[in-house]
């Protein structure tokens, strides 16, 4: 009985996970491609339709030798039935005006029926290892930390560009006006400040790295221990007067590939999850983030 259950629940999954990627008045594939697909009988096939009839998650019409079309799809208990019940987001901790943009697009514009959360930390590739195990659905990371490593591995798939300057307007090099940059702080857990701070930095052979964080650039500068980073415009503009007092000075960086990289936003999935791919398909609208 319970093998028998076993082989009807997972007809049931297969073929749940096969609707969402149709639409309403498509067909469904037929019994046989099922019972193929799925290695299960043709009967265990038809008792899975029944049964997502009979709990109203789909409507269907039969339609002779034409097939069997969708009439109508609950989501909600589709997404159910996939063990989707709600959705998590990884996402950087929104302490400047564009992340919370970023976050406020990414919630209006996923028409998805259930509950989105959104979690924020601090790392790039902190995020990006946790979507890859499965600890979060999706995440949203620059465009550079997500190609490093999938580039380097990682079995993640970027599903959505948001274009240049989505992610941060640029970033500058902060450093005090009083010093040469002798000493630079770089956040280890940063990707894309390991990446810029190295790129950046590194013509000049005289420079010494300290560890620090990325969010205590401008009190390490006043501090004294470091006399240069680099850090996200879209703060620096919330913190010109602060930084004007502190005698902190502002210096462009030159603009190539890998900087602008920096710069875009992406929505990364780990690459087997075809149904998180298909819910984004579905429901996610093609809305841009404020530039």
């Amino acid at each position: 009985m319970d093998r028998k259950k076993s082989k009807l629940e997972k007809s049931i999954f297969g073929v749940s996970k096969d609707i969402l990627t149709r639409e309403i008045g498509d067909n469904l594939d037929t019994i046989i491609n099922y019972s193929n697909n799925l290695e299960a009988s043709l009967g265990t096939v038809q008792k899975a339709l029944k049964e997502l009839v009979d709990r109203n998650v789909v409507e269907l019409k039969k339609k002779g030798k034409h097939g069997t079309s969708i009439e109508k799809v609950d989501y909600k208990k589709l997404l159910e039935v996939l063990k989707i019940k709600y959705l998590l987001c990884v996402m950087p901790i929104t302490y400047s005006k564009r992340y919370r943009e970023i976050m406020d697009v990414t919630a209006n514009e996923f028409k998805v029926p259930i509950p989105l959360y959104f979690s924020h930390m601090r790392g790039g590739y902190v995020r990006l290892k946790l979507i890859e195990e499965g600890v979060y659905h999706f995440g949203i990371v620059s465009k550079l930390a997500a190609q490093n490593l999938i580039d380097s591995g990682f079995n993640l798939e970027i599903i959505k560009e948001f274009g240049p300057r989505t992610y941060v307007t640029k970033h500058v090099i902060l450093k005090r006006k009083d010093s040469k940059v002798k000493i630079v702080g770089k956040d280890p857990e940063s990707n894309d400040h390991i990446f810029l701070t190295n790129f950046n930095f590194q013509k000049n052979e005289n420079i010494k790295y300290v560890d620090i964080k990325y969010s205590e650039v401008i009190e390490n500068l006043i501090s004294k221990k470091i006399d240069g980073a680099i850090w996200n415009y879209d703060d620096v503009l919330e913190k010109l007067i602060h930084l004007e007092n502190n005698k902190i000075i502002i210096e462009d960086l030159i603009e190539n590939e890998g900087n602008l990289l920096a710069t875009e936003s992406v929505i990364v999935v780990k690459k087997d999850n075809e149904i998180i791919k298909n819910i984004f398909k579905k429901f996610f609208q093609d809305e841009k983030i404020p530039k």
